[in-house]
């Protein structure tokens, strides 16, 4: 066989439908180890990125009679990849809810853009600036942004006044935005689903 005109995908793929297993082998040693690095990236977990290969040509192999051979297969794969990382981000992100509202609503805009995608570090990096702030305001933070307490209840179970509450939240996004502004147009997105109206009051 001469490979680039008979290993061409839609060949590959031509013969996968036809329940050929060495079609199957030939395509996921083209794509395994891009695939592999792809998950990698987001989810910063080898086991995880291994987890996602095991997926998703089990997957392929499983609706092989419904692929299509006048379209993109690298886009088929990766867009059954991209969907497996953004379920297994949202699970890891699931405690920190601010976070979660950012995945859920803009993620998706975001999908054919792989360079701008480290969620992961993204993530990282903001509850390190979160990490970094004095310790009664990092607490008031997280009261609001994780536990989702109003200001109110906040200060009721604080001590405080709610006007020393809000002005802690204020400048704590006044801290998170000044440290990750300019770093990247998906940062500013995330920037404003996280901060734009929500004072909990």
């Amino acid at each position: 066989m001469n490979f680039k005109t008979d290993h061409t995908d839609d060949n590959l793929v031509a013969l996968l439908r036809q329940n050929d297993e060495h079609a199957f082998k030939l395509l996921f040693e083209k794509y395994g180890i891009p695939l592999y690095q792809f998950s990698l990236k987001f989810l910063k977990d080898k086991e995880d990125a291994e987890d996602v290969l095991n997926e998703v040509f089990p997957k392929i192999w499983e609706n092989r009679q419904s692929l299509k051979t006048n379209l993109s297969f690298h886009s088929y794969l990766f867009t059954i990849a991209y969907n497996d990382i953004r379920q297994r981000f949202i699970k890891k992100s699931r405690e920190e809810k601010y976070i979660r509202i950012f995945t859920e609503e803009h993620l998706a805009a975001f999908s054919q853009d792989e360079d701008q995608l480290d969620y992961y570090s993204f993530v990282k990096r903001v509850n390190e600036i979160i990490d970094s702030l004095p310790p009664r305001r990092k607490e008031i933070f997280i009261l609001s942004y994780n536990d989702e307490l109003k200001n109110e209840k906040i200060a009721k179970m604080l001590g405080l006044s709610e006007n020393f509450v809000r002005k802690q939240l204020s400048i704590a996004r006044k801290c998170i935005i000044d440290k990750i502004k300019g770093n990247n147009h998906l940062a500013g997105i995330l920037l404003i689903s996280l901060f734009a109206g929500q004072e909990h009051d």
